[in-house]
């Protein structure tokens, strides 16, 4: 087969390279390379075997002495691999000799190689563009386009508590780069690289909430498992197996269940920019901490921007520091004039409209424009939280469509299908603990239908709405120890 938008991958790692990689290591013992040297076998593709996983990842090139043995060794996993229908990709990074790496890939009947920076001209094999998150080759003439860095989602410990009675905790997730991946490219698959905390054997629940991290927002994680599980696996430990099952489990159901890669983002808020260069840092962090104040948005990328719709749009944060070419200004402008709100940087060349009144605490200063307002960040370099939680404040929960309650430890994403006669709220608890009370979700708009679907039940739950005084209604859910979806229908 060939990569394509239904590949799963899972990083095999296997071999006299990866040993050579890991044996200076903190925690790096016999134990370990003994499994890795196991994985070599063509008898562990049982692991795979029945499951979603099709696309394994492995070790092909770094420089290193072992990168010719490592080359060799992998052969009869390769194989066994092709014949039952397995793909696989090579790294190639370090000090690797690329030509001679992707020749060799191309001989071994490798699929694709994965690597850095730019692809060479004539590869002669599919070359998937790996790089960090600021590096990203959205551009890059491959069906797939690589994130190397991504983060172990859930509640850091070391940051534990962090919350308190106005503010929810931090949690890491890789949601900001894989909507901005998708936004600049979004007729490509995103795989994001990401491995758990070694040195402690990881729950089920944490492996759930990796895949759910990435997939909810319609990426791949390269899956990867600790050594403990690896070990488990390979000696065929029941508990090692029954994690694997709920793992695979919850790939499974985003496989069933894809409107994370055909529904569109919805909000009440865009967030415009290139994200490149300088203006990389404060677009993700815009993206990245607006969960946090709980405001919905959407991602668009500058260069798309100007043939977006703004449709059910109350705002825009156009972030970048150099001005928007005179089309999208104009566009953005008169989105303005028509009733919103546009957020723009201290360096808005003349700003637009007239000075009107605003709480001299805002990092914006307020001009009236047409039925809208323009708000000028009047600051070069301001606070990130200090920006998202300005707009928010601005825009103000009195026009939220939702709203979460009870929940301090997740995150939601919603989408809608094309007509918006369908909508998802995508839920996810990154303490992986249901909490004493479920969820709460305001919901504004009136509905006929609404369910929860999660691969942690046995059969989606119809919710029942309690409508509220003020208009809307609430929906009480069950607890969520990992993902849910909410589904909406008009």
């Amino acid at each position: 087969m060939a990569l394509s938008t239904e590949s799963i991958p899972m990083r095999w790692p296997a071999g006299p390279l990866d040993i050579a990689r890991r044996k200076n290591e903190k925690g790096f013992t016999a134990d370990t390379a003994e499994v890795l040297g196991k994985w070599l076998d063509p008898a562990t593709l049982a692991v795979v075997k029945g499951t979603p996983v099709n696309s394994l990842v492995v070790s092909w090139a770094e420089g290193l002495p072992e990168d010719a043995a490592q080359q060799q060794a992998l052969k009869p996993l390769i194989e066994k691999g092709r014949q039952a229908g397995l793909d696989f990709v090579g790294v190639i990074e370090g000090k690797a000799d690329r030509t001679a790496a992707i020749a060799a890939a191309k001989s071994a009947g490798l699929s694709a190689v994965a690597m850095d920076g730019d692809a060479p001209a004539s590869a002669g094999i599919a070359v998937i563009p790996r790089n960090g998150h600021t590096q990203m080759r959205w551009t890059a003439n491959s069906p797939v386009m690589g994130v190397s860095n991504g983060v172990w989602p859930g509640i850091p410990q070391e940051m534990v508590p962090t919350g308190g009675p106005t503010s929810l905790p931090w949690v890491n997730s890789n949601a900001a780069v894989v909507r901005i991946a998708r936004a600049l490219a979004p007729g490509k698959s995103v795989w994001i690289e990401f491995d758990p905390p070694q040195g402690a054997a990881q729950p089920a629940e944490a492996y759930m909430l990796a895949v759910a991290d990435t997939a909810s927002f319609g990426a791949g994680w390269v899956i990867s498992l600790d050594d403990a599980l690896r070990a488990d696996l390979a000696a065929n430990k029941q508990p090692a197996v029954d994690a694997w099952k709920k793992v695979t489990g919850m790939v499974t159901f985003f496989q069933q269940n894809k409107p994370a890669g055909t529904y569109r983002q919805t909000g009440p808020l865009a967030v415009v920019s290139d994200f490149a260069g300088p203006d990389w840092f404060p677009g993700e962090e815009a993206v990245n901490l607006l969960p946090r104040v709980r405001e919905p948005y959407r991602v668009i990328a500058r260069s798309r921007a100007a043939s977006a719709s703004f449709d059910g749009l109350q705002a825009v944060y156009y972030v970048d520091q150099e001005p928007p070419e005179p089309l999208l200004r104009q566009k953005l402008i008169d989105f303005a004039k028509g009733g919103g709100t546009l957020f723009v940087p201290s360096k808005w060349p003349e700003p637009e409209g007239s000075p009107t009144e605003a709480e001299p605490y805002f990092l914006f200063s307020l001009r009236a424009l047409g039925k809208g307002r323009l708000a000028v960040c009047k600051a070069d370099r301001p606070n990130s939280y200090d920006t998202v939680e300005d707009i928010q404040t601005i825009l103000s929960h009195r026009n939220d469509q939702l709203r979460l309650y009870n929940a301090p430890s997740m995150n939601f994403y919603c989408q809608a299908s094309a007509q918006g006669e369908r909508e998802v709220i995508h839920l996810l608890n990154y303490s992986r603990r249901p909490g004493s009370d479920g969820p709460l979700l305001f919901v504004k708009k009136p509905h006929r239908r609404a369910r929860l679907v999660s691969p942690e039940l046995a059969a989606p739950v119809e919710l029942q709405w309690a409508p509220q005084e003020a208009g809307g209604a609430e929906l009480s859910l069950p607890g969520i120890a990992v993902y849910g979806a909410v589904e909406l229908e008009s």
